[in-house]
């Protein structure tokens, strides 16, 4: 059995999750809280039953869930799902910012049992908390220890990582294929490893930036704003036969595929009846991959599954930059563990030194652009 904290001021929630939990037949509900503060008592408590997972509401009177979810990771290795009617830009940046903290994902409450789509969305809710229930999380270090965390991560990286790509050869790379686009995909995990990235890019990164999360119904577009305003860069919500811009990062919507046309223009593509993985990172870089060629750099992210491993190949072979996230950092090595397997990446890195290959390019393209004047 799969043991569950709720967490949740609402009485009326707490009892609807425990239904739906009831009805999967091995999810356990062994305890309750209101708030943050009893759901950190319960936790602290030694002689308190350990849940498995913990699923977590953002708005809440006293400690919010952000604070909660920060608070109890820092001591703890449990998962954390954010299940909460976070579709309003306020919450939605904290369910984000809980998710920087170490939250594994973050989803909207189910619909009451008088909803068309109750049925359907408690399996999702129960497939979610089977699958993020096996994930193996490491205590998160308080702010200032992140901080120093990072920098030596980074530094190990550079020392072991991006051997395989010196600066001598990624200006080489840039000089000889003049990158056009930027494309990533993601799963689990991915908001803040995409966020990480992003805020270590310059407001005048010279490409655009197409990316594919997989994120819960609805929160795509707050997702898009979240990145809007924490990085330099102008991120938004990708538009139908939208033309690409430079300085631009562009986020795939909820249910649909987002892939690249010529010239430099995003197209939205309708999934088939029997697909699960709506958006998909395949469909994206299949497009890029077709459409620049070597021309391109893919990157993928932490995720479950293997969305995204194929078309990495795919642009490695086309001669593009590709890169994948390390296990390290990774909260789930699914879809980098797949690029792996296929030898579909240059290289393995944690965001922060992700971010330096682009600055790397970025770097080269503005001294060429100077030798040239």
């Amino acid at each position: 059995m799969i043991k569950v904290l709720i967490v949740d001021d609402s009485i009326v929630s707490r009892q609807l999750l425990k239904y739906i939990f009831y009805l999967s037949g091995d999810i356990d509900v062994v305890a309750e809280a209101k708030d943050g503060a009893e759901a950190i008592r319960i936790i602290d408590d030694r002689k308190a039953p350990r849940p498995d997972i913990i699923t977590m509401d953002i708005e809440m009177p006293g400690i919010d869930g952000y604070e909660t979810t920060k608070h109890i990771l820092e001591r703890h290795s449990v998962p954390i799902v954010i299940i909460s009617n976070a579709m309003q830009y306020y919450s939605a940046e904290k369910a984000f910012r809980a998710m920087q903290a170490g939250a594994i994902a973050a989803v909207g409450k189910p619909p009451g049992l008088g909803s068309p789509d109750f049925y359907q969305k408690a399996r999702e809710l129960i497939d979610l908390i089977k699958r993020i229930s096996g994930i193996k999380v490491r205590p998160r270090p308080s702010t200032a220890e992140l901080e120093g965390h990072q920098k030596d991560s980074v530094h190990k990286s550079q020392v072991v990582e991006q051997k395989p790509l010196s600066r001598d050869q990624l200006q080489t790379w840039a000089q000889q294929n003049s990158p056009g686009i930027v494309a990533i995909g993601a799963s689990t995990g991915g908001p803040p490893a995409i966020q990480a990235i992003l805020a270590r890019l310059p407001a005048d990164f010279p490409l655009p930036i197409v990316i594919v999360q997989h994120i819960a119904s609805g929160l795509a577009k707050n997702f898009a704003e979240w990145l809007d305003k924490t990085c330099p860069l102008h991120c938004k919500l990708a538009e139908e036969s939208e033309r690409m811009r430079p300085n631009t990062v562009y986020i795939a919507p909820n249910d649909i595929h987002l892939k690249v046309a010529y010239p430099d223009t995003l197209q939205f593509q309708m999934p088939d009846a029997n697909e699960l993985i709506v958006p998909a990172a395949e469909v994206l870089f299949h497009s890029v991959a077709e459409v620049y060629g070597a021309h391109a750099i893919g990157i993928l992210l932490t995720g479950m599954g293997r969305d995204g491993s194929r078309g990495l190949l795919e642009l490695k072979n086309a001669g593009a930059l590709t890169i994948a996230q390390d296990r390290e950092s990774s909260v789930v090595y699914g879809m980098p563990g797949e690029a792996e397997k296929l030898g579909a990446a240059c290289c393995y890195l944690p965001p922060e030194s992700i971010a330096k290959i682009l600055l790397e390019i970025y770097n080269a393209a503005r001294k060429e652009k100077e030798q040239t004047r």
